[in-house]
């Protein structure tokens, strides 16, 4: 009998024991997940009606972007795409909704570039979700704004100046962190380096971006 006792004891403390390690393991990916996506975790969460849901959405966006091999720019090109958004910025001025369309495009163009898969804009955001979640909720409003019928004043583009201009400032933040950082090739571990002091860069444009039109930036 007390053998007996003694088993059922066992038993008791190896059970308890392996819910501690799975709570454990759980709590460390919950926490690895936030860590990774930011203000991103807190958005898909508020979209789902679990937590479990929403941390598998996120789990299969990071699974899809650690598969890819994200490069970073050659120097060359990093000129270049400097260069052009430069264009974009003085054409601002006078045509503010083609420079922002035009905007939209070149992000595109650069993620593209890096490695990033072609697809539609939900499946470019979330994959950049993964690597740069302080921006993407700005590249999401700003796609918005861009795509918008225009209000019916006028011909296409007669849409609100001060909304194209804050668009843009939102597409440049995205077009500094991919034209300014250095990603990993395809793995978590340089996913991470790719996100490594990314708040301290949040507002620091890339070498030769000169402030969006009418913009006072620090």
């Amino acid at each position: 009998m007390l053998t007996v006792g003694w088993i059922l004891l066992v038993i008791c403390a190896v059970a308890v024991l392996a819910s501690v390690m799975l709570l454990g393991q759980r709590d460390s990916r919950r926490a690895g997940l936030q860590r990774r996506f930011g203000p991103e975790y807190d958005r898909v969460l508020a979209e789902h009606a679990d937590r479990r849901s929403a941390e598998r959405q996120l789990r299969q966006i990071a699974d899809r972007r650690d598969a890819l091999t994200i490069n970073p720019l050659t120097q060359t090109d990093r000129a270049t795409y400097t260069a052009r958004w430069e264009t974009l910025q003085t054409r601002f001025v006078d045509d503010p909704a083609e420079a922002t369309s035009l905007a939209d495009a070149l992000v595109g163009e650069v993620m593209r570039a890096r490695g990033y898969p072609a697809g539609s804009f939900t499946e470019r955001a979330e994959l950049l979700s993964a690597d740069h979640p302080r921006v993407v909720a700005g590249y999401r409003e700003a796609h918005k704004q861009t795509t918008a019928k225009p209000d019916g004043k006028g011909a296409a583009g007669r849409r609100d100046t001060e909304s194209l201009r804050a668009a843009f400032v939102r597409y440049r933040e995205v077009f500094n962190q991919l034209v300014g950082v250095t990603a990993g090739a395809g793995s978590h571990a340089g996913s991470t380096g790719d996100r490594t002091n990314r708040q301290d860069r949040q507002d620091r444009p890339a070498a030769g971006l000169a402030a969006t039109p009418g913009q006072q930036e620090a």
